[in-house]
């Protein structure tokens, strides 16, 4: 069985300190977006614009690192594909790059929606985005896009009210972002 504890991706970048080079974590502004260039550096913001940004996660109780460039806005939307990497691949959804036939894989597009979402709407919709997805390609087992069909979103339906004891107007939203989800990704389902 899958463990269904979500994945946690951290952005930190390497900055120069008095103390040598140090991965500190990135400042936020109040809308969930990285203030480029600043960091906290012993519990204060510091403004480093020297230094790369890192996503850093654990694998198997290890710490792991993977450098993401100088872009913090780039660097924020690395850390949220991971993210949605980790915990479909969390989920026992495998994650596919797009194969020689141009499919796109479930798991890729909700990355890539996730991304988009926090670059437009506010940090409560990315929530809640985020979470009606997960549980859509938790209830939906298709590695490619082009493969859904209708039954998979009535057999969703019945899991968010079954499996998950979401209320009818809960049951409703969700339902609503996976459709707004398929239809951004050109998918019409009858």
């Amino acid at each position: 069985m899958a463990n269904t504890q979500s994945r946690e991706v951290n952005l930190t970048k390497r900055v120069q300190t008095l103390k040598g080079m140090r991965y500190c974590p990135v400042v936020l502004s109040p809308n969930g977006r990285v203030k480029p260039d600043l960091v906290l550096v012993n519990g204060n913001a510091e403004k480093h614009p020297e230094g790369a940004y890192y996503l850093e996660w654990r694998e198997k109780g290890r710490r792991v690192r993977l450098s993401v460039g100088k872009d913090a806005q780039g660097a924020a939307a690395r850390r949220l594909r991971k993210e949605a990497e980790l915990n479909a691949l969390n989920q026992g959804v495998p994650v596919l790059p797009e194969n020689s036939n141009g499919h796109r894989s479930v798991a890729a597009a909700v990355a890539q929606f996730l991304e988009e979402t926090e670059l437009t709407k506010k940090p409560k919709t990315l929530a809640a985005y985020t979470t009606s997805l997960n549980y859509f390609t938790e209830s939906c087992r298709k590695l490619y896009l082009f493969e859904i069909e209708r039954y998979d979103l009535l057999k969703f339906a019945g899991f968010l009210r079954d499996h998950k004891k979401q209320s009818p107007r809960s049951v409703y939203n969700k339902f609503e972002t996976v459709m707004a989800f398929l239809k951004a990704n050109g998918i019409r389902v009858d």
